[in-house]
């Protein structure tokens, strides 16, 4: 008599991203919670029907394609996981510091401006110390920052006062810093295809274990990520299962 299995489904997921271009494996990341892990088959069959008498019989079906996809959501809102879901990479930026910078800007009543933006630091510097700002005059002239600006030292940015009594609209100013030295992560985001091997380990309450290993898949961000809301962030991903050589099948079950 055949017994009866229940399983209550749980277990990490990990992804082992492969360098660009090719099918070597980097290490793998563990995603972190995962929510939610589903797999579906999408089949597509072409079906032949004998048609000599009576009613239409189906007498053959062969397959055409066999589509293997998975989808999961981690609320893990990692640094790794991020750089996976736009589809780009991590970059440590180090600022060795400097003193005396100096910055022109056409500024505006009301508006905020960020400082030391350019084509290697396109989100501006950070943790910026002794700021004085003059007029754009051709003999500068001292220009008060009470009343005038605030000034967000650790994000490099200054606004300019709605009712500032000596900056007009569209005037020209000098500011001038120094810059600590800091550390910190940038991730960029550059829409490039994401490969990898997706390995799922299970650690199930109720019901035996079975791992699932993936060989090769191309991984995508899928649906809404929501910056802000009364819910935990979550950030959810389509894996497409691919076939990665002649000697590989596309999955691998562990079972007790």
């Amino acid at each position: 008599m055949m017994g009866k299995e229940y399983v209550l489904g749980r277990g990490r997921l990990y992804f082992d991203q492969f360098l660009p271009g090719t099918k070597t494996g980097t290490g793998e990341l563990y995603f972190g919670n995962t929510p939610e892990l589903s797999q579906s088959i999408d089949t597509e069959t072409l079906d032949h029907y004998d048609a000599d008498e009576g009613l239409n019989v189906k007498d053959e079906s062969i397959t055409l394609e066999n589509n293997l996809t998975l989808t999961f959501t981690t609320d893990n809102i990692s640094i790794d996981n991020l750089a996976l879901w736009f589809a780009g990479e991590k970059k440590a930026i180090t600022d060795a510091g400097a003193s005396n910078v100096e910055e022109t800007l056409t500024v505006r009543r009301g508006r905020f401006y960020q400082l030391g933006v350019s084509a290697e630091n396109p989100t501006g510097v950070r943790n910026i110390t002794n700021v004085s700002i003059t007029d754009g005059e051709e003999t500068p002239n001292p220009i008060n920052l009470e009343g005038n600006f605030e000034i967000d030292l650790e994000k490099g940015r200054i606004y300019v006062e709605l009712d500032a009594p000596d900056v007009a609209d569209d005037t020209k100013i000098i500011v001038k810093y120094d810059i600590e030295e800091s550390k910190r992560t940038l991730v960029i985001g550059k829409g490039q295809e994401i490969r990898g091997a997706l390995r799922f380990i299970s650690a199930n309450p109720v019901g035996k274990q079975r791992d699932y290993y993936f060989p090769y898949v191309k991984l995508t961000a899928n649906g809404d990520y929501a910056l802000k809301g009364s819910e935990w962030q979550q950030m959810s991903f389509t894996a497409e299962v691919l076939k990665k050589d002649a000697a590989t099948e596309r999955v691998y079950i562990d079972a007790e």
